[in-house]
């Protein structure tokens, strides 16, 4: 019998299921050969052992002595080895040295950066992160490759074109949220028991604006009470919005997560109806069995469904 450098160890995965199925049609359906292949196969195995090992009586394979005396053997090989192959290394998150590269805008950003803060970096100190704007090309970059997970309004991720770059990317839903009036602890819309939608639109107020221009829902929803704001500066994002409020003793209408917890302002409810803000995360299909990027996924959803 030849050393076991110099045998095809495939032919023992066939002699184990030709020991099991005593068929060479059977067995060569097993290991995915067809009828006369595995018949080559069979005779190459008894010249490597010297030994007949199955014997054909009518229509069955009889197994030699040798043949059975292996059997055993052979099926416990073949079943430590499937236990081998279906194994992967565990993923140990105080030993990855990782970038996740994140694309979100400054409301999500706080959002995560929380969740990075309390549920990744004390257990996974080396990962490192790249964050980037939620931008008119952060979709591509996503499909691409070049981003790893992407935080954002669902109608920006819906808004990605059908076309078969983007039909890999997988979208879960991520928090649900609402807007508050925010502003000075003594700010006069702050300090009163109860605040009217007249009263709320009298005071000056920030408008947070991506583009710059157009009309908000806040806006919107006052001009069917036929009532108008006065917006003395328009902002591109909350974190400016906030500064501003502060500073010049002004309103702004921001997400409630946004907010909460800031110590130099405080924030009340809307006295208007108002849209729900919904966000997902989303990734490509080619980061799916990544363990770094499931694990850090797995942090900021399960985060998330704890609060909402």
């Amino acid at each position: 019998m030849k050393n076991l450098e110099d045998l095809d160890l495939n032919l023992l995965l066939l002699l184990h299921w030709l020991l099991e199925e005593r068929s060479v049609t059977r067995a060569a359906m097993r290991v995915g050969l067809s009828q006369p292949a595995a018949s080559r196969a069979l005779q190459r195995l008894r010249l490597d052992f010297g030994d007949e090992l199955l014997i054909r009586s009518g229509r069955n394979l009889i197994p030699s002595q040798m043949a059975m005396g292996l059997q055993d053997d052979l099926a416990a090989a073949v079943s430590k080895l499937r236990l081998i192959t279906q194994q992967s290394p565990q993923f140990k998150p105080a030993e990855s040295k990782q970038t996740i590269v994140i694309a979100c805008n400054d409301y999500l950003s706080k959002v995560a950066i929380d969740i990075w803060r309390d549920k990744i970096a004390p257990f996974a100190p080396n990962i490192k992160s790249s964050w980037r704007p939620l931008d008119q090309n952060a979709l591509e970059s996503l499909a691409k490759g070049q981003i790893d997970l992407l935080l954002g309004p669902n109608e920006i991720i819906a808004s990605a074109p059908q076309t078969s770059l983007f039909q890999d990317l997988i979208i879960r839903p991520l928090l649900n949220d609402r807007y508050v009036i925010f502003g000075p602890k003594d700010h006069p819309a702050m300090t009163r028991k109860s605040l009217t939608t007249k009263a709320f639109a009298s005071f000056e107020q920030v408008l947070v604006s991506p583009t710059g221009k157009g009309l908000s829902f806040v806006d919107k929803a006052l001009a069917k009470l036929e009532l108008q704001r006065t917006i003395k500066h328009r902002v591109s994002n909350f974190s400016s919005a906030i500064d501003l409020a502060l500073s010049l003793k002004l309103l702004t209408v921001l997400p409630e997560r946004f907010v909460q917890g800031h110590t130099g302002g405080t924030h009340r409810a809307l006295p208007i109806e108002q849209p729900e803000i919904n966000s997902s995360i989303a990734w490509h299909l080619s980061r799916n069995k990544d363990k770094a990027h499931h694990w850090i996924r797995q942090q900021i959803l399960s985060r998330n469904n704890e609060d909402n």
